[in-house]
């Protein structure tokens, strides 16, 4: 543990890119949680202060971002480019409406209060005003206004009452840097053998060509 610890010391410029990144991942809805990635980077900030800006930017930059990668697979999945059950799931039909009907009634506030409740709420919001074709425009601005004051809020209350959590958030980092670099590993693994098993749907030639190829070779002369 204490390697481990001091090799991310001595890496930790190098943690608001790591944060930056777990969040659009989140974007797909991996398991990644963005609560945690904030009251994390917080926790850091205290330590090191010149990553105070930095690490900000990143969570509010990477959490925009994620909303509008959920907004396009919402827009996938409305013009049927994109079928999966898990989607399916988390989109229900009830969901939808009850989604729609606060939109319409509330407006930026129903973004703004999703944006504080985590477990799937937020990326459901976004994906599923991707699917409603609820005005880009609206999404961004919305989204932009909420976001500001869901990682502020966040991130400078646990950096000012942080001192009691340092040091079960200093293990806490080390298992979520673990955690996270095994979940990219697993994904870029998953998107290779998709890659492959794409690329020999659309080449099927290129499986049998050796074979073809050492039958004509015994033909006589």
């Amino acid at each position: 543990m204490p390697d481990l610890t001091a090799c991310m010391s001595a890496y930790i410029s190098y943690f608001p890119l790591l944060v930056l990144v777990s969040l659009l991942l989140a974007g797909f809805n991996l398991p990644l949680s963005e609560d945690l990635l904030i009251i994390t980077s917080a926790l850091v900030a205290r330590t090191e202060k010149s990553l105070i800006i930095p690490l900000y930017a990143a969570i509010y930059t990477g959490v925009v971002v994620s909303d509008h990668i959920a907004y396009w697979i919402g827009t996938r999945i409305r013009k049927g480019l994109t079928k999966n059950k898990f989607f399916a799931k988390v989109l229900t039909e009830r969901k939808l409406r009850r989604i729609r009907r606060y939109m319409d009634k509330f407006g930026i506030f129903t973004f703004i209060v999703c944006r504080f409740i985590p477990f799937g709420v937020r990326n459901t919001l976004s994906m599923g005003s991707g699917l409603m074709r609820f005005s880009y425009r609206n999404f961004a601005l919305y989204d932009a206004v909420a976001a500001l004051i869901s990682t502020s809020t966040l991130f400078f209350l646990t950096y000012r009452i942080g001192a009691s959590l340092e040091k079960p958030f200093k293990v806490l980092g080390i298992v979520l840097f673990v955690l996270l670099f095994l979940s990219v590993t697993a994904l870029l693994a998953h998107l290779y053998v998709q890659w492959r098993r794409n690329y020999r749907e659309k080449h099927p030639s290129r499986k049998q060509g050796t074979p073809e190829a050492s039958a004509d070779d015994r033909l006589p002369d």
